[in-house]
């Protein structure tokens, strides 16, 4: 005879409910004051409908206004969700339409497949369709490709009507310095500005700098075509370059077009029809002049770009404390490395001391051999710093509180729903209570979104610290692209004193803060020989920011 025994159920054993962290996805794509009430009404539907399901736990709404549904790579709404999907902080996240979601099919289907290899679902509610389904893949590309395609030929449309203006001579102008537009798009001399204008041609043409040049324009009080001051050589050179002071119009010389799937501007070499409106205005300048001015300009930047690999390690590297400005190396005597400066022509500050490359890159050279040779030994204090840096501790005990309070709240709020009948004051209560869950949830999700950039922030570190260990000694040259990896900047703080700045957190630059990067604890320091008569020892230290 068969003996069955029953094992009974532990209690303890999956005798709780999974809840999902649901977010939602809304989008307009125009800024019409219509949309931005559909875009609030979307928004505070969803707020209700996932804070209020008992199912639900609220991982926020993520929205973009006024944003093309053919790029999602600058829509900052659904950068921001994929962001925190990724960092494993959703499970679902609701969409109206699969329209509202994007017309860029490549795009659109790879967020779909990567987010179902973590488990995370879309759902588009017009369609009643999951992207955990197989069958979206295809619903999705036809859907897609449709809207894709509608919003292509409109492109093409308006590229066309626009080309058909421009074979007649018809062609869309701006404001120019030099020039008066007037209310019937003519454009027409501006008498005290066309004389500056033949100046800056004709100093180019005498062989002055593109900054003696525009020290002359600000001189002479100039200002854009916008109304501000001239601050940039390149505002000089776009004023050179500019065949409209000879009286042409050029018509199509970029064009929209896709690159990877996004619509990018391309200069047009010949794969589109191109333009010349001769005689269109009143030229200032000749076209020979011009030409003349074209040529230099051109061997110029042939001559840069012929230094620019030897000379250009510094750029966007060393940022000096005295300058208050980023230098780039300049040589004092021409092929000879021994005087190459670091400098800033326009930041120099009259009576200035030198900064010579050879005494930076000596100190790179001494910093990134000594962190190299001594990270087994600093590695603890560098992870202690790391964590004052991105610790989040703070903000997870702002984020219980509040989701304590939200818990007690939501608890009174369904007691209250459960009674099939409320009083005046019941009602109130209850409304009460819908605000400041409403409110609360709302501002967990706010802190919550602030602490995930920060523990992402820790693959950087990885990544510092990877690039630390490959540093092979000895070493012979200098391997900036890992030298870079390891260090955002290199501030001098004078000729004597160096500041490399490990940046932990991989932000920008804050120019207020590398200004008192002498204020922050070192990591390592040193006293290194200096490589220039003038000075006998340069200090150093590495930061951590």
């Amino acid at each position: 005879m068969k003996e069955i025994k029953v094992i009974e159920t532990n209690p303890y054993i999956n005798n709780y409910k999974t809840y999902k962290r649901v977010a939602a996805y809304a989008r307009v794509s125009t800024k019409l004051e219509m949309q931005s009430f559909s875009l609030a009404l979307q928004i505070k539907h969803y707020v209700k409908e996932i804070i209020f399901n008992p199912d639900y736990i609220f991982a926020g709404v993520y929205a973009d206004h006024g944003k093309s549904g053919t790029s999602m790579k600058s829509r900052d709404g659904l950068q921001a969700l994929l962001k925190k999907i990724y960092a494993g902080h959703i499970d679902l996240v609701l969409v109206k339409s699969l329209s509202r979601f994007a017309r860029n099919t490549i795009d659109a289907l790879t967020i779909i497949k990567e987010t179902r290899k973590l488990g995370v679902e879309f759902y588009f509610e017009k369609e009643n369709i999951s992207s955990l389904d197989p069958a979206i893949d295809m619903i999705f590309t036809m859907m897609a490709s449709m809207a894709e395609q509608e919003s292509d030929s409109m492109s093409q449309n308006i590229s066309w009507s626009f080309q058909k203006q421009a074979q007649k001579g018809k062609v869309s102008i701006h404001k120019c310095v030099g020039y008066t537009l007037t209310k019937d798009k003519r454009f027409v001399i501006n008498p005290d500005e066309a004389p500056i204008i033949k100046k800056i041609f004709q100093m180019k043409l005498d062989g002055d700098s593109n900054t003696n040049i525009l020290e002359y324009v600000k001189s002479v009080g100039l200002k854009t075509a916008l109304g501000n001051d001239f601050v940039q050589n390149s505002q000089i050179i776009s004023i050179l370059r500019d065949i409209k002071y000879t009286g042409q119009v050029v018509w199509g010389k970029t064009y929209r077009g896709k690159n990877n799937n996004e619509k990018v501007t391309f200069i047009n070499n010949g794969e589109r029809p191109k333009y010349i409106i001769k005689n269109h205005h009143e030229p200032i300048i000749d076209m020979e002049n011009y030409n003349k001015v074209q040529e230099l300009i051109s061997i110029r930047k042939n001559d840069y770009r012929s230094t620019k690999n030897t000379t250009g390690w510094a750029n966007r590297f060393v940022y000096s404390l005295m300058h208050e400005k980023y230098l780039h190396v300049k040589q004092k005597v021409k092929d000879n490395p021994k005087y190459d400066l670091l400098e800033n022509e326009k930041a120099r500050k009259p009576g200035s001391p030198r900064i010579y490359s050879r005494n930076a890159t000596h100190v790179l050279r001494k910093a990134t051999i000594a962190l190299a040779r001594n990270f087994s030994d600093l590695e603890a204090k560098f992870d202690k710093q790391v964590k004052e840096h991105l610790d989040t501790s703070h903000l997870d005990k702002q984020m219980a509180k509040i989701a304590e309070k939200i818990r007690s709240y939501k608890k009174e709020y369904f007691l209250l729903k459960k009674k099939p009948e409320l009083d005046e004051a019941e009602q109130s209560l209850m409304f009460e209570l819908e605000e400041s869950i409403i409110k609360l949830s709302i501002q967990h999700i706010k802190i919550e979104d602030e602490t995930i950039p920060l523990k992402d922030k820790l693959k950087r570190i990885k990544d510092i610290k990877k690039a630390i260990s490959s540093i092979e000694l000895p070493m012979d040259e200098l391997p900036m692209d890992t030298i870079k990896d390891i260090f955002d900047v290199m501030v001098v703080v004078d000729p004597e004193n160096y500041v490399l700045v490990i940046n932990a957190s991989d932000d920008k630059d804050d120019l207020k803060v590398l200004k008192n990067v002498n204020e922050i604890k070192p990591l390592f320091e040193r006293v290194s020989k200096s490589k220039t008569t003038a000075l006998s020892y340069v200090n150093w230290k590495i930061i951590l920011m």
